[in-house]
């Protein structure tokens, strides 16, 4: 079962997409984006960004004096109740600082297990804590950074191949790789790899 949250920054609408089974969540003012769209199951916020509290659906509503994100609140609460999967769009773009703050706190979910992805307009983002394999169109960049220290870092299948490459976050060897029109096997045996895929699918 995958939860579906809908945020405040950039809303890919041509993107949005629901399975059979999956829970959507509206994280403050990303309610306003789908409350016309889908049936929302929860709606997580302060509200302050909203401007008011939903009716006609289920609300957790929190103090806008707090030391967590909405996000972050959402993504809790989504694991709490059994998420393995979630997928956010509106996570990236808009505001800088928010951008950060949820792939920083993506990052925190993904050490617990929680598979987080984000859906943005032009890319696509996920973290890799063992294996993936990537998928593109001949051209088409990719980038991989180290949310800590991620130690022997492999890439085979892409443009730019390594193998067993230590890299931490203050060296962004990773960016700008590009697929080769096959599959693309990345793999890292400690720490997390943030994957950002430029408007690819990913297998």
């Amino acid at each position: 079962m995958r939860w579906i949250l809908v945020c405040g920054g950039e809303f890919a609408a041509e993107k949005f997409c629901l399975e059979e089974g999956d829970v959507l969540v509206g994280v403050d003012s990303g309610y306003a984006k789908i409350k016309d769209l889908a049936k929302v199951d929860c709606v997580v916020g302060d509200f302050d960004s909203l401007g008011y509290v939903p009716e006609g659906v289920k609300v957790l509503r929190h103090d806008p004096v707090k030391d967590y994100t909405d996000t972050q609140l959402a993504l809790e609460y989504a694991m709490q109740n059994g998420a393995k999967e979630c997928v956010v769009y509106g996570g990236l773009g808009g505001r800088l600082d928010h951008t950060l703050a949820n792939l920083q706190t993506g990052y925190g979910f993904a050490l617990k297990g929680l598979r987080v992805r984000f859906i943005g307009k032009d890319c696509t983002a996920f973290y890799i804590t063992d294996k993936a394999e990537l998928y593109g169109e001949a051209g088409r960049f990719f980038s991989l950074f180290a949310m800590d220290k991620a130690e022997k870092v492999s890439i085979k299948g892409a443009k730019y191949e390594i193998s067993g490459i230590d890299v931490d976050n203050t060296y962004p060897l990773g960016v700008s790789n590009a697929f080769t029109g096959e599959k693309c096997s990345v793999s890292v045996e400690g720490g997390v790899l943030l994957a950002i895929i430029d408007d690819a699918g990913v297998v």
